[in-house]
Formats: structure tokens, C-alpha cells, sequence
């Protein structure tokens, strides 16, 4: 085979990877836009809200690095804000890192002006799809622990 061919194949491989990757995305944010509809709330792929220094700031997985707010649910109730998002982020030491992607949540007072507190961040099970995942931080679903009078769904210690 000449190296003509071999780059041509390369470059064909390399062409249909990002095709489908770029297709399986847009199917992904389609799915999270009907979420966000079906909650009432709005979506946006990016962290156009600036979440992601918070989020870092009050990240409940200890040895966490490089977190990156993505695919944001937003939206407000009564007088509240509630944010449900994908925190991608770096776990483990030295020879085993990985990158993790969870779904978390957060919400804040409209009236900002007497909290002063941190949010306190909620992650999903990472046992889950991260679809599902989404779909266990519903602001309904939370609504209910709430009432019931069940605790955050953050993750313990590690």
C-alpha cells in the first residue's frame, strides 16, 4: 500500500469518527432541550451563566480538578433559581486519573442580597446514564426529597 493510500484511509477513518461524534452530540443536546422543556426551563450547552467558578469553589467530590460546567438546565420558581448541569472533571492521583462527567444541581435565592452562603452542590449517582441522571435532579423530584424531608443527594467521602 502506498503511503498516498494509507493517509487517504487515515484521513477517511479520522472524517467519519468526527462525523458521527458531531451527530451523536447534536441527538445528545436534543434530548436535554426536551428535558429542559418539559421542566419548564431553558437550555444552553455552554456555561453562558459563568457557573463554573462556583461550581468549583463548592465541588462535593474531594481531589477534584479542572471542573468545567457544560449542558445547563436554568431556571427560576417562586423565589428561587435552580441550575441543573454537567460537571466534567479530572478525579484520582498521579497514575490513575480520569476524566468524570456528573450531573449536578444547584439553586439560589432570587433575592441574593441576604444569603451570602455558598451553594451547596448536589451530584447525581454516578451509576446512572448521564441522561438519567439529569432526570433524578427534576426540580420536581427535588421539590419532593424536600417536603419529605430527605437529605441532599451529594456524594460522601471518598
Amino acid at each position: 500500500m502506498s503511503p498516498a493510500h494509507l493517509f487517504t484511509i487515515v484521513l477517511l477513518i479520522t472524517g467519519a469518527a468526527a462525523a458521527s461524534e458531531f451527530f451523536l452530540r447534536k441527538v445528545y443536546r436534543k434530548r436535554l432541550q426536551k428535558v429542559a422543556d418539559e421542566w419548564g426551563m431553558s437550555y444552553s450547552p455552554l456555561d453562558q451563566l459563568r457557573l463554573t467558578p462556583r461550581v468549583a469553589r463548592n465541588f462535593p467530590v474531594a481531589g477534584a480538578a479542572n471542573i468545567r460546567v457544560v449542558d445547563l438546565i436554568y431556571g427560576s420558581d417562586c423565589d428561587e433559581y435552580r441550575y441543573v448541569f454537567t460537571a466534567e472533571y479530572t478525579a484520582g492521583v498521579v497514575s490513575g486519573k480520569h476524566r468524570v462527567l456528573r450531573a449536578g444541581t444547584f439553586s439560589e435565592p432570587r433575592d441574593r442580597t441576604g444569603s451570602g452562603g455558598e451553594p451547596l452542590i448536589s451530584l447525581a449517582s454516578k451509576n446512572l446514564p448521564l441522561i438519567e441522571q439529569y432526570r433524578t435532579l427534576s426540580p420536581r423530584e427535588r421539590a419532593v426529597e424536600r417536603s419529605m424531608g430527605s437529605s441532599q443527594a451529594s456524594d460522601g467521602p471518598r
